[in-house]
């Protein structure tokens, strides 16, 4: 394998060997994407590879890009990159494959749904709040350029040996030019997750992943995942259910029964009124990620919650119909009624354009879990 500085690039029959070939026994992930495999390095450190399923030659120099800058982002609360590999074999065509540093403890979905399912204390639960909202304000405010994640969710939340929050997963990350507010792309994310006027208009921005991480801190507060399905057999979001119990003053009956350990009743409130605070459905309403952080390590006050537009559930053939509209409105068959945001900004320009049509290296679609 080849080294440049701490980016390494190894070969395709390297990461075969740690994987054993890639033998089904060392799959730890999986998704559209691919799949993530754990492995051992000749120096005997475990490390992750995720291995990118349909790709071509044509977006390797893109991808090449993507990683260096992706490599050059170091901070506490985010997953490592170590190298990555970019291979055309005979018999099982082009490979893709990043390499990054193993987390002991697997994710946090793993811990809140999975198999491995604990009841995890106040004080690591706080401690994961915090860090992943660290890790995100750096990705905003630290890097160079600052980075867009897009796909904040419970399995992107990786945990090491002390629980240490890493964010991880910038397969779909989005570099913001200096300056732009906000970026007009096609939709990549998981559903339950996604900020309203991104899902509906392609509207992104900083704030995107704000919503994100609130969805993933009511997960990490209440116990329960972002999309259930109520006793009438209808969706329903996490957000809609935090925010009914805040409304009516009962913001402490968020948090999940039986915490171990359990924190002042004040800190537990602060922290419910902070997700619900950046899982407000518009995004003028949401913290930066830079206040968010502030608020929930320091004792500086939640701003008044703003009143809430109705509830609704976009499925995804709804926000497809929605993005193909001109109206501002979510075309919803289900019965739920629409709220409107404001409409997407309309581009004529040939950078724009282009990126419309470039959209991201992994993937570009609403995914559900």
């Amino acid at each position: 394998m080849n080294q440049s500085t701490t980016l390494i690039r190894f070969t395709f029959d390297d990461i075969k060997k740690a994987t054993r070939n890639f033998s089904r026994d060392n799959i730890i992930g999986s998704g559209g994407y691919g799949n993530v495999y754990k492995g051992m390095l000749l120096d005997g450190s475990q490390v992750a590879f995720k291995r990118f399923k349909n790709c071509s030659v044509a977006g390797d120099a893109s991808f090449t890009h993507e990683v260096e800058v992706i490599a050059s982002v170091r901070h506490v609360n985010l997953v490592t990159l170590r190298g990555y590999c970019t291979a055309t074999t005979n018999l099982e065509g082009h490979q893709r494959i990043i390499v990054t540093d193993l987390m002991e403890n697997g994710s946090l979905y793993d811990h809140l749904f999975g198999s491995a399912k604990k009841n995890l204390t106040w004080p690591i639960r706080q401690k994961i709040a915090l860090g992943t909202a660290r890790g995100l304000a750096y990705l905003h405010y630290g890097a160079q350029p600052s980075i867009i994640h897009r796909d904040i969710k419970a399995s992107n939340i990786l945990l090491d040996h002390h629980f240490e929050a890493k964010v991880a997963d910038f397969g779909l990350a989005k570099f913001n030019p200096e300056g732009m507010t906000h970026m007009s792309t096609r939709v990549a994310g998981t559903m339950g997750y996604v900020a309203p006027e991104y899902a509906l208009y392609g509207q992104l921005t900083d704030r995107s992943d704000v919503f994100s991480f609130g969805v993933v801190l009511l997960e990490l507060l209440s116990g329960r995942k972002a999309l259930q399905t109520d006793n009438d057999g209808q969706p329903a979001a996490l957000t809609d259910f935090a925010w009914s119990l805040v409304r009516n003053g009962s913001a402490l009956d968020v948090v999940e029964d039986g915490v171990p350990e359990p924190g002042p009743p004040e800190v537990l409130e602060k922290y419910v009124l902070v997700a619900v605070l950046c899982s407000h459905p518009q995004l003028y309403a949401r913290p930066t990620m830079d206040q968010v952080v502030k608020m929930l390590e320091t004792d500086e006050s939640v701003p008044s919650l703003m009143e809430r537009p109705i509830p609704f559930i976009a499925g995804r053939l709804d926000i497809q119909k929605s993005a193909l509209s001109n109206s501002g409105h979510l075309c919803s068959p289900t019965g739920y009624q629409a709220y409107t945001l404001q409409a997407r900004r309309k581009s004529n320009s040939k950078e724009e354009e282009e990126e419309e049509e470039e959209g991201s290296s992994v993937a570009e679609t609403v995914t559900t879990d």
